[in-house]
């Protein structure tokens, strides 16, 4: 169960722009991305990654971070 306070995937995402794994490059991706404020969810980013027909590296790393992501809001 995820509260109001619970932080969305992106703005989690975001904070994860120190990590040196594909989490860390896929964080500063969406960072410096300017469209990326339209974003909330991994589907909304899956979405984008499919629209810039992104490389798998960026669609493994999105599948690694919504897990961790999820481990946290339901751990």
């Amino acid at each position: 169960m995820t509260t109001a306070t619970t932080t969305n995937f992106i703005d989690w995402l975001r904070g994860q722009h120190a990590r040196k794994d594909v989490v860390g490059d896929l964080a500063r991706a969406v960072r410096s991305d300017p469209r990326g404020g339209k974003l909330s969810t991994p589907q909304d980013l899956s979405k984008r990654l499919n629209q810039d027909e992104a490389s798998w590296e960026h669609h493994d790393a999105l599948e690694q971070a919504e897990g961790e992501w999820l481990l946290g809001v339901n751990g």
